[in-house]
């Protein structure tokens, strides 16, 4: 028994409006750094399906830097701890803890030996923090501010300079080592969203929400110039800047929606890269980017990352993928697609073999998605918009909208694409695309499944039954009482014989009915200590996988009903959908809006 990842379908950076995002890139330039929620991932540039993670964090991320040698990370959180933990192997050991300061990490930069660190953000007593990367001694002193600081960034050869900028409007100069003050820089208007030197070390840039540009002699701190009084400029605040490997070019990120590439020299205008969202005012705001080699992007408040071509002015692709958390997840009959619906009701799909993930319009709901399932022809999802959308798997953006009186708790279709949808208080029977009949009921629903045949439908209650009805057209008429939960049902899946059905609860138990016979067949699925949130059969029935809000993962046999095989932490927070590819292959999403997949090795 065993079990190996195969690969992470990565969520996508998360953004806050108003915010800058800091990404970071290796030395050799291969792979983008970045957060969400509270795990830090590592993504290859050319093949974005391609994704490592780190999770040892307690709370939420905020930023993460690579050493200039490559070897090392520093990510910081939302309680100001600093965590610096190895890149080379699987390990990621920790070298170093510290608390850098009081309140949330803005921005971290290295020196460039590889040894020291500045952290910066919104501290109790200071603002930011010098200290030394192997034993978190302090190596200077950042001050000057009066608010919090938003970003740093330090020279890369000697003489060592750090500059920050924030919300106070100002740069601190400080010279180093160790780090003391020098001058205060007052040439914005507006918050100081990040500041950055050149390759080269002679200059550094700052940009702010003012939407203004300025250089800067990088050994004194005396303004070179200002670039962004060029025309074609931008018309907002500019979040992000990178500079080009020969120090000749700068790329800007803005709220205006449009990244820019800016000759120096010349201080004028090369590239504007249109970015706007077709579909909002405000998501394609430009919040972040990165410039390594031939490699531009820039990160869209949406969280999709544009690769940007400067032959073109255009982005030459866009990388997306969930922000917010997965809550309902499914996969196709010909297990080439995935499907997923995240908290705030976006739905993407995913491509099996590449990782590439789409945002479906049609198919999204206006609020969190409660499921997703799939016949075969079609998939289905259910919203708390109160709306059931029906997508053709072969079109899934031709999608019929079906509305619900009352908010979707569960819903479940059959081969034959009898839908069922359960409510609080009702049932309702959906075929052909519409509402053709509801049965009220005098119990809380939670849940609902219906067999593949299409001739049984089961409803999960919040008084941990489980209520077994006949479906003979469009009528339900009750067979069985199931009983032998212990709290509410939270997860029911009929077997693909459809004679057996697991029943989980809220209290981490798997129960196994016949529903023939009414009695229970498995009463030992009880390993998980938390709320059952989803349950799913192999495509020969003779495994099931599940998993829960304590997120783990447990692949259980019908035949050896007492083996199991456990993926611990299989996702941050709680896991929100699982699913077989083949038997010996298994999806599941989570709560840190990634999509995994697992090599099993059965008993």
């Amino acid at each position: 028994m065993s079990v190996v990842r195969s690969s992470i379908f990565a969520c996508s950076p998360l953004a806050t409006r108003g915010q800058a995002v800091h990404l970071d890139a290796d030395p050799k330039g291969e792979n983008i750094l970045y957060t969400n929620g509270k795990s830090v991932y590592i993504r290859n540039l050319e093949k974005p399906h391609i994704a490592k993670e780190y999770t040892q964090h307690s709370c939420n991320v905020t930023v993460a830097k690579y050493a200039p040698s490559g070897y090392y990370i520093a990510s910081g959180d939302e309680r100001g701890n600093v965590r610096v933990w190895g890149t080379v192997g699987e390990e990621q050991v920790l070298k170093l803890e510290s608390r850098a300061i009081g309140g949330r990490v803005n921005d971290i930069a290295w020196d460039g030996e590889s040894k020291r660190i500045v952290a910066v953000g919104d501290g109790k007593e200071k603002f930011g923090h010098a200290f030394l990367a192997d034993t978190g001694s302090s190596c200077g002193e950042i001050m000057g501010h009066s608010k919090v600081v938003n970003t740093v960034a330090i020279r890369q050869t000697r003489p060592f300079r750090a500059v920050t900028g924030g919300d106070d409007n100002t740069l601190v100069f400080s010279h180093g080592v160790p780090f003391v003050f020098n001058k205060t820089i007052s040439d914005h208007t507006r918050f100081v969203q990040e500041v950055k030197f050149s390759t080269n070390g002679d200059m550094f840039a700052s940009v702010g929400s003012d939407g203004k540009i300025f250089l800067y002699d990088a050994k004194t701190g005396d303004k070179i110039k200002e670039l962004s009084a060029a025309e074609h400029g931008h018309t907002g605040g500019i979040f992000a800047l990178s500079w080009s490997a020969d120090s000749s070019r700068i790329l800007t990120s803005s709220a205006d929606q449009t990244a820019k590439i800016w000759d120096v020299e010349a201080s004028s205008v090369v590239n504007t890269f249109d970015l706007a969202d077709a579909g909002s005012n405000f998501l394609g705001q430009q919040v972040g980017n990165i410039w390594k080699g031939d490699n531009l992007v820039s990160l869209s408040l949406s969280g999709d990352l544009n690769y940007l071509d400067p032959s073109t002015s255009k982005a030459s692709r866009v990388i997306q993928g969930h922000q917010k958390a997965i809550t309902a997840f499914a996969i196709s009959e010909d297990k080439k697609t995935f499907l997923s619906g995240s908290y705030e009701g976006r739905v993407m799909s995913w491509e099996e073999n590449t990782g590439k993930a789409t945002p479906l319009n049609e198919a999204s709901h206006g609020n969190q998605v409660m499921q997703i399932v799939n016949n075969g022809a079609q998939f289905v999802s259910a919203g708390m918009d109160d709306t059931v959308r029906i997508s053709n798997v072969k079109n899934l953006n031709e999608v019929s909208v079906v509305s619900i009186s009352g908010l979707p708790k569960s819903v479940s279709s059959s081969d034959d694409q009898t839908i069922v949808v359960a409510t609080e208080n009702e049932v309702h029977i959906i075929q052909g695309g519409k509402k053709v009949d509801s049965l009220a009921i005098g119990y809380s629903a939670t849940s609902v499944a219906i067999n593949p045949q299409g001739t049984a439908v089961a409803i999960g209650a919040q008084d941990a039954k489980v209520y077994v009805m006949s479906l003979d057209g469009t009528k339900l008429k009750a067979v069985h009482t199931l009983s032998n939960n212990k709290g509410a049902i939270t997860s029911l899946s009929f077997h693909p014989e459809g004679k057996l059905l697991a029943a989980g609860d809220s209290a981490g138990k798997i129960y196994v009915y016949d529903t023939a016979t009414g009695e229970t067949t498995i009463s030992h699925w009880v390993f998980h200590t938390a709320r059952v949130n989803s349950i799913q059969w192999s495509p020969s029935g003779n495994y099931a996988v599940s998993g829960s809000l304590d997120t783990n993962v447990f692949v259980w046999s019908l035949e050896k009903t007492m083996k199991k095989i456990k993926i611990a932490n299989a996702h941050s927070q709680s896991i929100a959908g699982v699913g077989f590819i083949d038997e010996t292959t298994i999806a599941t999403a989570g709560a840190d809006a990634c999509v995994k997949t697992w090599k099993l090795t059965h008993h």
